[in-house]
């Protein structure tokens, strides 16, 4: 016989079998919540799904009969990191250091999960919280972010889809596991390709980087990118060999100093340059192509769905195919027993 629990909320410290005691949700106190299954879809299968923790942002009490709604949120209310507008900068820098030093300032932990450096010559947060902040700066170079567990996660979509899927879902089950499905394709914000080009006023250079999806959608539309690619100094002005000479006319001022001799300084642009551009690229089309198709399924509860897994749908015609899920929604009531939500995307190939 299946059975289900009711989801719990535990103090972080104590993962124990405790009902949350209503009494005790104050605002700023930090649970956990799981889902516990027993005997789900088979004798034996018993299963924790571990929501994570939360701090409480709102308590709301009501009756009769007495009730008690608590709002948590992920990321900690009693962090700096969407309240506090910040103004700073940061030099000869990286995307993880960055991330790092918002994270210090959050008293939380990072884990960046991208696979290649990516370096940048100048950064500045003004007057920005640092959540909006940092999510802008990640957009940018396509890289995802989220919080969890006191943790800032820094990671790649792209990475996360080319893993393989957790479950395959066939048309064939609904009025089993699948309760309903929707699916839609839209293609009015798709691109085909998308071209970098940006002058740098500084020193003149030109840089350049074009992309095209392998499976590009047909719309034959182009996004023009013109974004300054992150790191556009020499290598002389990275070693911080200083070529200016005696001559007090000509200076240029480039951020940490004054180089006189502008050529010497921006004689070549640098290899992670062209990276970045191109990032840039794949970031846009990634962005532009990233919800062309989409479905939302519902089911029965399914510890298994969580943001970020991928699944298989097989039996939908068109729109059958590997698919990322962007959320997952856990319910648990005493009407309709535990179901789950997910909205997933189709999964993108080579970007």
């Amino acid at each position: 016989m299946s059975d289900f629990s009711d989801i719990m909320a535990v103090p972080v410290d104590d993962f124990s079998d405790i009902i949350f005691i209503p009494t005790a949700a104050v605002q700023g106190t930090i649970l956990r919540a799981r889902i516990r299954v027993e005997n789900w879809d088979f004798d034996g299968d018993n299963r924790v799904l571990n929501c994570g923790a939360f701090e409480i942002d709102t308590v709301t009490f009501n009756g009769t009969p007495d009730i008690v709604s608590i709002k948590a949120l992920s990321t900690p209310v009693s962090s700096s990191l969407r309240r506090e507008e910040k103004t700073r900068a940061w030099e000869d820098t990286t995307l993880q250091e960055i991330a790092q030093d918002v994270a210090n300032d959050a008293s939380m932990r990072l884990m960046y999960e991208v696979e290649s450096d990516i370096q940048l010559d100048r950064v500045d947060q003004e007057e920005e919280a640092d959540m909006p902040f940092l999510q802008e700066l990640c957009n940018q170079y396509g890289v995802s972010l989220k919080v969890a567990n006191n943790q800032i996660i820094l990671f790649e979509e792209s990475v996360y889809e080319a893993r393989g899927i957790v479950d395959r879902f066939d048309k064939s089950e609904i009025g089993g596991r699948l309760t309903s499905y929707s699916f839609s394709q839209n293609t009015s914000d798709t691109v085909s390709k998308a071209k970098s080009s940006y002058k740098d006023p500084k020193s003149g250079k030109l840089c350049e980087a074009e992309f095209e999806p392998p499976e590009p959608p047909a719309t034959g539309q182009v996004a023009l990118i013109n974004l300054r690619p992150g790191d556009l100094r020499g290598d002389n002005y990275r070693n911080g060999v200083d070529t200016a000479s005696d001559d007090p006319g000509g200076t240029h001022e480039t951020g940490f100093k004054v180089f006189n001799d502008t050529a010497d300084d921006f004689e070549d642009i640098r290899a992670d340059v062209t990276p970045n551009a191109l990032r840039q690229c794949k970031a846009t089309a990634r962005q532009r192509n990233r919800n062309e198709w989409t479905c939302t399924l519902r089911m029965k509860g399914h510890p298994g769905m969580v943001s970020g897994a991928n699944i298989g749908l097989t039996g939908f015609g068109v729109y059958s195919g590997k698919y990322s899920i962007i959320e997952a929604v856990h319910n648990v009531d005493g009407n309709n027993g535990y179901t789950t939500t997910v909205r997933v995307r189709r999964a993108l190939v080579g970007y």
